[in-house]
């Protein structure tokens, strides 16, 4: 059985989120923003997806639980990321002094 478009979209988002906090708990940054950009193609697929192919009941409630696993990587990512934002910001203003 194929998994429905827009339920596969959203795995792979929430695939993509996890690797997201591996790279943030390591310290890539880079590879941080690359999985965020893959994130962004990944919601204008959702969004042309969704609009061709309504979910069932059955699948929106599968497509809640990957909302609920990428809102809860994503706060955990914003949780590893705020200080180190913090510590950038500091560092431009001392360069701008």
């Amino acid at each position: 059985m194929n998994a429905h478009p827009v339920l596969a979209l959203y795995e792979a988002v929430a695939q993509t989120t996890t690797q997201m906090l591996e790279a943030a708990r390591s310290g890539d940054w880079k590879r941080l923003a690359e999985l965020e950009a893959a994130c962004a193609e990944y919601a204008v697929m959702i969004t042309v997806q969704a609009a061709q192919n309504p979910l069932s009941s059955h699948e929106v409630e599968k497509k809640i639980l990957s909302i609920k696993k990428i809102l809860a990587d994503d706060r955990e990512i914003r949780n590893l990321v705020e200080p180190w934002m913090v510590k950038l910001s500091a560092m431009f203003e001392c360069q701008a002094a």
